[in-house]
């Protein structure tokens, strides 16, 4: 989920330009022939998407043998939903409710239980739920188990009285210096993260205003860690930086949860811990993405059951086993996290890697959801320049 901050910043104008023409796809509307296919789009940003296509079209066959699926290559980050199910991430879930685009549940989801109350709340209105939630994604600190000092940080701010800035400018860091993260687009989301964690709320006022520097100064800390060659490197590659810091690299990694993967698939596994810190002050709240299963509101009646029962699969505990645990032994799990609790507490018991990120970030945080505004575009373009004017600084 490396590409989720870039595509948040890119869609943003399309969101505005939607919004002001009212162009938008036709989910769901094909010809007689379509009648038994249900159209698909998934969150494409994961390690290995075709794992989610074989294991749904696995166990829909048992569910509904004479519908198909027809999966829809589609970008929840650029275009509005154009199939009949679709995942997406919640930035957009107030949008898409105050724009009619998704189908209401109603007052209850499946298993509802099994989801943590915070994740629930973005997309529901009026106490009707629009969507049920898949998984969650957050900002993590990866560190090797050697180094007492930054596995007692629960802040940035900690973290950069521990590490400090960098004391070499080279592209890959000494193993005794920095923080490798990623530093190359996106650095306006890298703040708005920071101003909710700092603000305590979901959708801060004052996201709308200029850049607050109190908690500029949090990115700011993390930059000096970072330094300029390793932050601003892309080779298009969302696991080099975990590869570098796997091959002895810098003293700790800030990156996904599924940065793991490369971690283990590289020898280090055992020797690297991982906890959620705060990007600023406050050590007990953070932000979190969450990417939830809606049905398109332009659905055709005929399809409505169907989709219902798609929805459930697609956040069924058997589905996402299927979709998240590895194939055989020989190979790495993808380390996404589930939602469901009793998904992560399964796939916790069956890998002391998965069990690390149950415990240290998926039970760690009172989270909150990353969520938007319909006039984040402005705001996006009117402290782009002052945001990257002070990393410079």
């Amino acid at each position: 989920m490396r590409q989720r901050l870039f595509r948040i910043v890119l869609s943003l104008a399309f969101f505005v330009m939607t919004m002001v023409t009212g162009m938008a796809s036709e989910p769901g509307q094909g010809t007689e022939t379509d009648k038994k296919v249900l159209t698909v789009g998934l969150f494409k940003y994961v390690p290995d998407i075709q794992a989610f296509e074989t294991a749904l079209t696995t166990q829909w066959k048992d569910i509904e043998p004479d519908v198909a699926l027809r999966f829809v290559d589609w970008d929840c980050y650029f275009e509005e939903p154009k199939s009949d199910v679709f995942v997406f991430d919640g930035l957009y879930a107030s949008q898409y409710i105050e724009k009619g685009l998704l189908y209401p549940l109603g007052e209850s989801i499946p298993a509802r239980s099994a989801y943590p109350a915070w994740t629930l709340e973005q997309a529901s209105s009026q106490g009707i739920y629009y969507g049920i939630p898949q998984m969650v994604c957050m900002d993590t600190l990866f560190y090797r188990k050697e180094d007492p000092a930054v596995a007692r940080v629960q802040t940035m701010q900690q973290l950069y009285e521990a590490i400090g800035p960098r004391k070499t400018q080279a592209l890959l860091p000494d193993r005794d210096e920095g923080v490798i993260a990623d530093f190359s687009l996106n650095n306006e989301m890298k703040y708005y993260n920071i101003l909710q964690d700092h603000t305590g709320e979901v959708v801060p006022v004052q996201a709308m205003g200029d850049v607050q520097e109190d908690a500029m100064q949090y990115l700011k800390e993390l930059y000096a860690m970072t330094g300029t060659a390793t932050g601003r490197y892309d080779d298009g590659n969302e696991f080099t930086r975990a590869e570098w810091f796997a091959q002895g690299h810098g003293r700790a990694l800030y990156a996904y949860p599924e940065a793991m993967s490369a971690i283990v698939r590289l020898g280090q596994g055992d020797d690297t811990d991982v906890k959620a810190i705060s990007s600023c002050e406050h050590p007990d709240v953070a932000t979190a993405y969450v990417d939830y299963v809606s049905i398109s509101s332009r659905i055709p009646a005929d399809k409505v059951e169907a989709a219902k029962k798609l929805t459930a699969l697609l956040t069924s505990k058997p589905f996402m086993l299927a979709a998240l645990k590895p194939a055989s032994k020989e190979d790495v799990p993808q380390y996404l996290l589930a939602v469901r609790q009793d998904v992560m507490q399964e796939l916790a018991a069956s890998d002391p890697n998965y069990q690390k990120l149950y415990r240290h970030l998926y039970r760690a945080k009172s989270w909150h959801v990353m969520a938007g505004t319909k006039d984040f575009a402005a705001w996006e373009a009117k402290v782009g320049p002052d945001i990257e004017r002070d990393l410079k600084k």
